[in-house]
């Protein structure tokens, strides 16, 4: 079989190197894009081998989504899937004190950037067989946290956003989900407890119990979990999934 060809975004750590590294390991190709530059250090032995491309960069420069799209089908000639999942995890101000400007940022990268890369990879995607896209919303956009104003606008909006897509590309057979985790391990979540835990004057390992506390299976996720998702959406499996949030969450309830 041909391999399937994927582009992942916010892949250098957290959930989107596992979403990165699982589908690697399924067989697609990848196109890998994040600001930071350990990206290649994290993919190199898949880089040298050819399974994949990464280019260094933010997401909401014009030049580098048309850079990321156009070094994917130098390589591999195509997309079949594209993950949505860099973002930023907002000012982190109550709505009172967030300025225009923070808000601002945090839908351009949230936002603003997944349409435009959805609309670069559009072409590609609607000649594919096989078409997937999955967008990163989050718990937090339907049981809103304190200071967070912007970061839970930005995913219900990501939330929204999913479903318009599932009906304008659903007539080209292409299926379009968002994935919505909750407590999940990873290099944002560890700095956001931090923060809380410095707010509520506790230590962090307090603060992480408070939370585990409040999921049903008792434990945080694992960056894993949300790939294992993400990896069934892109599968044959789910071809008649389209439009639906699916909570990656242990069963957190906050409503």
């Amino acid at each position: 079989m041909k391999s399937q060809i994927a582009v992942v975004t916010g892949a250098a750590s957290g959930i989107g190197q596992a979403v990165a590294s699982r589908l690697l390991s399924d067989g697609y190709l990848v196109g890998l894009c994040d600001r930071d530059s350990s990206l290649r250090a994290a993919f190199e032995e898949q880089l040298t081998a050819g399974n994949a491309v990464a280019v260094v960069g933010d997401i909401t420069s014009e030049a580098l989504r048309a850079r990321l799209i156009d070094e994917v089908i130098a390589a591999f000639g195509g997309i079949d899937l594209l993950v949505n999942n860099a973002a930023s995890g907002g000012a982190g101000k109550s709505l009172e004190r967030l300025g225009l400007d923070d808000l601002r940022n945090t839908l351009e990268v949230n936002v603003v950037s997944v349409v435009a890369l959805t609309t670069l990879a559009l072409p590609y995607l609607k000649a594919s067989q096989q078409a997937r896209i999955v967008n990163l919303g989050s718990l937090f956009a339907d049981d809103p946290t304190p200071d967070g104003s912007d970061y839970c606008a930005s995913k219900g909006a990501i939330h929204s956003l999913t479903r318009a897509m599932a009906v304008e590309f659903g007539p080209h057979n292409i299926t379009c989900n968002a994935v919505a985790p909750g407590f999940i391990l990873t290099p944002m979540h560890e700095a956001e407890v931090e923060q809380q835990a410095k707010a509520r004057s506790v230590d962090v390992e307090t603060r992480y119990r408070e939370l585990r506390e409040q999921v049903p299976l008792g434990r945080h996720g694992a960056a894993e979990d949300v790939a294992a998702t993400i990896a069934w959406l892109a599968s044959p499996d789910s071809a008649y999934v389209s439009g639906a949030k699916i909570p990656i969450n242990g069963g957190v309830n906050f409503t």
